[in-house]
């Protein structure tokens, strides 16, 4: 099954379309760690996704295997933390503490939301990123000579 989705997921960069841009070369991205069953199949999910929107690069394969690492724990966790007593653990003589597993849980959790929006997955992150392309765009067509900034000097 994992070797299916390699296959399906494996990147393959197509030619564009325009005659003068030349064959890019195939890039074969593969987590740098090993992962279980469910991370390889979530770092591949995510690579066919950055992939789709022309988002990745080979030196991103470290943070997307930290993602997909981070994505299979928080699953894993999530899967035992159900009510208040998996959150909470209560001792014998009274007192309370938050339980090993929800601090996994929330450590996992603040590790996914981090490296999604270091890899711009969610739609506010992709806005910045895209606004960010965007004033480096428009400032490449401004001169700073002769701005307001010189008039004050």
């Amino acid at each position: 099954m994992i070797d299916d989705l390699k296959e399906k997921y494996a990147l393959k960069k197509q030619p564009k379309k325009d005659k003068e841009v030349k064959a890019k070369e195939s890039i074969d991205l593969k987590p740098i760690f090993t992962l279980d069953e469910e991370g390889e199949k979530l770092f591949y999910r995510v690579v066919q996704y950055l992939e789709k929107s022309d988002l990745i690069a080979e030196v991103d394969v470290i943070t997307v295997t930290m993602l997909a690492k981070s994505l299979a724990l928080y699953i894993t966790c999530a899967r035992e933390v159900h009510d208040y007593d998996d959150m909470v653990q209560v001792y014998q003589n009274g007192s309370s503490n938050v339980s090993g597993a929800f601090t996994a849980l929330s450590k996992a959790q603040d590790q996914v939301l981090k490296l999604s929006a270091k890899l711009g997955l969610s739609p506010m992150d992709r806005t910045r990123i895209m606004g960010a392309v965007n004033n480096v765009e428009s400032s490449k067509t401004k001169s700073a000579e002769g701005d307001a900034i010189d008039q004050l000097l």
